[in-house]
């Protein structure tokens, strides 16, 4: 096995786990087939990621603020959606900054 599978497999049956804890406090078909369907996709990608091959060599830059930006403005977006509009705006516009850095460190790769 691949390692990226096997991670993609570890959070899987975490996802597996957590299904079956809300199982003990709800019964409710949408949330319980939202958990097991992550769980069950989750697994599709483990499957997948076991399938690829990786070409020899490939360029794998050691820090990457780009993707940490991302990370942050997403982030701040989801939380954006619970405190305010302009933390949502914030959030945006820094995710937003971020892609653009990572596809820029694509175009250079």
């Amino acid at each position: 096995m691949s390692r990226p599978s096997v991670v993609v497999l570890v959070w899987a049956g975490f996802l597996v786990v957590l299904g079956l804890v809300l199982l003990a406090w709800t019964r409710s078909p949408l949330m319980n087939g939202l958990l097991f369907g992550a769980a069950a996709g989750t697994v599709l990608l483990a499957l997948l990621a076991l399938r690829s091959r990786e070409p020899g060599r490939r360029f794998v830059p050691d820090v990457s603020v780009p993707t940490a930006l991302t990370a942050v403005g997403i982030g701040l977006a989801v939380t954006g959606s619970a405190v305010g509009t302009w933390l949502l705006l914030i959030g945006s516009g820094l995710a937003v900054v971020g892609l653009a850095g990572v596809v820029r460190e694509l175009a250079r790769a």
